[in-house]
């Protein structure tokens, strides 16, 4: 019972995570010289993809634990 809560909670903040990425991705721009807003909007989105499936899979495995 306790290993399913604690990886429900692990699979909640790995989906909040994705979500903050998702923003990170949307509001991330810039201008000047050194634009690096393209490859910062690139590791975003990387990390929100990595994120989300690591969200899907803890929470796969706390519902197969019950």
């Amino acid at each position: 019972m306790k290993k399913c809560v604690i990886l429900k909670v692990i699979s909640i903040l790995f989906a909040l995570m994705t979500l903050l990425a998702i923003s990170c991705a949307i509001t991330g721009t810039g201008s000047g010289f050194l634009d690096l807003s393209n490859i910062a909007r690139a590791v975003c989105i990387g990390i929100a993809v990595i994120c989300g499936i690591l969200a899907v899979i803890t929470w796969k495995y706390a519902e197969s634990t019950v």
